[in-house]
């Protein structure tokens, strides 16, 4: 059997979660993982990933929709066992879960008094869609990264904000980051007139952002530069995180 002695960043793949509001740099994150690489491109936002090495296909809003992707990924998991592409895109999450619910209004017929889906059926469907398949992506022998939005939950009332969590439907937001050893939250702010983009590694906050990988060390900084380069060097210990004196 194998033993975790033989197990360093560099036998394992990285599996992220990126969240964050639109302009954040997920995509941009995302495009300076390993490639060749792959994407399922459910959002149509390829132009963020132009000139670089991925192959992708995207996917008509309908039932049909859906069906195109269930084979699409089983030809992207044959790609990878042969060893085609090192890193797996999934962007975005809300777009695969409104497939999945185009599927489950197709499946099964029944509605609502407004005619839109029911809670109890169509949403458990969609559940069962997207967890079924993310697992058979995570376990896919390469770099994942799944895209999602930022849903900041405010109190009716007063308008604060209460909350925050990826944009997916109903306990999903709480199910799916748990699939995750890294679930990393994107932000933008200027520094010296400079606009700069960063990946939140711990919680703070609202946020539940956290890594696995930088372990009891806490080899990766709170706040890290939106570029696997350097997730990975402070990872193998290339770069060393500054210490407060």
């Amino acid at each position: 059997m194998p033993s975790a002695k033989d197990v360093t960043v560099d036998t394992e793949f990285l599996k992220v979660m990126s969240v964050g509001e639109p302009g954040t740099g997920k995509s941009v994150f995302a495009g300076t993982f390993p490639t060749p690489g792959y994407i399922f491109d459910f959002s149509n936002g390829i132009v963020g990933y132009r000139g670089l090495d991925f192959d992708y296909d995207q996917f008509p809003l309908g039932p049909a929709g859906w069906v195109q992707f269930e084979k699409t990924l089983m030809q992207v998991r044959k790609d990878v066992a042969e060893g085609k592409y090192k890193t797996v895109i999934v962007d975005d999450l809300s777009g695969m879960t409104d497939l999945a619910m185009e599927r489950s209004l197709q499946l099964d017929p029944k509605r609502n008094p407004a005619g839109g889906p029911l809670w109890n059926v169509h949403f458990q469907m969609v559940k069962n869609l997207i967890e079924g398949r993310l697992r058979q992506i995570l376990d896919m022998k390469a770099n994942i990264v799944f895209i999602a939005h930022l849903n900041v939950i405010r109190d009716e009332e007063s308008g604060n904000i209460i909350g925050v969590e990826p944009m997916l439907t109903g306990q999903l937001s709480t199910k799916i980051p748990a699939y995750f050893d890294e679930v990393y939250y994107h932000s933008v702010r200027k520094e010296g007139g400079e606009t700069k983009w960063f990946v939140q590694t711990v919680p703070i906050g609202w946020n539940k952002a956290r890594s696995r990988l930088s372990g009891k060390q806490r080899l990766l900084p709170d706040m890290i530069e939106n570029d696997y380069n350097e997730v990975m060097a402070y990872i193998r210990g290339t770069k060393k995180k500054e210490t407060k004196k």
